[in-house]
C-alpha cells in the first residue's frame, strides 16, 4: 500500500505545522488552541482610576514600558467604558508582546467608591474634552522617550486624529483607525435615526437608566446575561465576559448620560472629513473600514482609497467584522492588529 504523502496543517494565529494525518492535525489544533487560552487566562491586567483632567478615570494595562519603551494606547468608541475591549487589549498584548494599555472616556466607565469622587470640569465630557482628557493622560503617564501606537476604534479614530495633530510627531509610531467614524456621522444610517432621539428624547433613555439603576445588582446582571446570550446564540461561545462587565458602566445614568451627551456633539460636529488633516498625517495612520458598517458606510472606504489612490494602509475588512467587533470578533481583530504591529 501506498504511503500516505504528508499533510501540511496551517495553524491560523497559533502555528503553522507539517503533521503526517489530518486526524492528528485536528488534534493539535483543539490541544494548541487550549493551552494558548489557558496561558492567556493567566495574564491579568492591572486596573487603575488616577485622577486624569480633573475626573478619575478607569485605565486597563497589560504589560510594563520600563523595558520596552514603547505602548500601544487603547482609545475606545462610544460608548467609552474601558471594560469592553478588555478581550481585544489582553489578546493583541499575548500575541504581539507590545504593552497594551487601554483608558475609558471621561465618565464613561463606574468608579470604585474607594476610589472617592472629585466634582469634574464639565468640559471633559465633550468630544473636544475627551481629546485633551487623553493628551493629559500621555503627558502624566507615558515618557517621553516611549514610542506610542495609538489605535483608534469608532470616534476614538477621531480623536487620535486630532491627537495626531498636537503630539511631537517622533513620539508616535502610528495610528491604527479601525472602523472610523470620521466623517458625516449624522448622515450615517445609524446616525439618521439616532440624532432626533439624541436631540429630544434623552430623557427617555435616562428614564429608562434610572428604571435598571433602582434594580438589584443580581436583577440587573441577569437582565445582561439574558441580552447577551441571546446575541450568543447567532455567535455560540464568542462573547466575552467583559462585554457584560462593561455592560453595567453603560446602563449606569452618570455613565449614560456623559455617553449620550458626547454622542450628541458627535452628530454636530463630525461632519465633513478635514481632509488637511488626514493629509497631513497619512504616512502615519492606517484605516480599517468595514464592509457593513452602518456607521461608517463601504462609500467612506471608497472614498479614502479615491483621496490617497497611493497609500496601501486603507483596507476593506473582507472577515465580516461588525462595528462593535469588541462584542463578537475581540480575538480575530486583535491577531490581524498583531500582525500590523510586526510591520513597525
Amino acid at each position: 500500500m501506498q504511503k500516505q504523502k504528508d499533510t501540511d496543517c496551517h495553524i491560523h494565529n497559533d502555528s503553522v505545522i507539517s503533521l503526517r494525518s489530518a486526524s492528528f492535525c485536528y488534534s493539535y489544533l483543539v490541544i494548541r488552541s487550549s493551552e494558548t487560552r489557558a496561558m492567556e487566562a493567566e495574564v491579568e491586567g492591572v486596573h487603575e482610576y488616577p485622577l486624569i483632567h480633573s475626573i478619575h478615570t478607569h485605565i486597563i494595562k497589560y504589560g510594563s514600558i520600563d523595558e520596552q519603551r514603547r505602548l500601544v494606547l487603547v482609545i475606545p468608541g462610544n460608548p467609552g467604558a474601558v471594560e469592553f475591549y478588555d478581550e481585544f487589549m489582553k489578546t493583541l498584548h499575548f500575541s504581539s508582546k507590545w504593552p497594551v494599555w487601554g483608558l475609558s472616556h471621561a465618565g464613561h466607565s463606574i468608579v470604585p467608591r474607594r476610589v472617592g469622587w472629585k466634582n469634574p470640569d464639565q468640559s471633559v465630557f465633550t468630544v473636544t474634552g475627551q481629546i485633551e482628557h487623553k493628551l493629559s493622560f500621555i503627558n502624566r503617564f507615558v515618557p517621553d522617550d516611549v514610542k506610542i501606537v495609538l489605535i483608534g476604534h469608532s470616534i476614538g479614530a477621531h480623536v487620535v486624529l486630532e491627537m495626531l495633530d498636537i503630539l511631537p510627531s517622533e513620539r508616535v509610531l502610528e495610528g491604527m483607525l479601525l472602523f472610523p467614524t470620521i466623517e458625516k456621522m449624522a448622515q450615517s444610517p445609524q446616525g439618521r435615526w439616532l440624532t432626533p432621539l439624541l436631540r429630544n428624547m434623552k430623557w427617555l433613555f435616562m428614564l429608562i437608566a434610572a428604571f435598571l439603576w433602582l434594580l438589584p445588582y443580581t436583577m440587573k446582571c441577569r437582565m445582561i446575561d439574558y441580552v447577551f446570550d441571546r446575541r450568543g446564540r447567532r455567535f455560540p461561545g464568542t462573547i466575552a465576559p467583559c462585554i457584560k462587565q462593561g455592560a453595567h458602566s453603560a446602563i449606569d445614568p452618570y455613565c449614560l448620560s456623559n455617553t449620550l451627551h458626547m454622542a450628541n456633539l458627535e452628530m454636530q460636529e463630525v461632519d465633513e472629513i478635514n481632509e488637511g488633516l488626514v493629509r497631513k498625517h497619512i504616512d502615519k495612520t492606517r484605516y480599517y473600514y468595514g464592509a457593513t458598517d452602518h456607521w461608517c458606510p463601504k462609500q467612506h472606504y471608497y472614498d479614502m482609497k479615491e483621496r490617497f489612490p497611493d497609500h496601501d494602509k486603507i483596507e476593506l475588512c473582507s472577515d465580516g467584522f461588525r462595528h462593535a467587533f469588541i462584542i463578537d470578533a475581540s480575538r480575530p481583530m486583535a491577531a490581524k492588529v498583531s500582525e500590523w504591529l510586526k510591520l513597525l
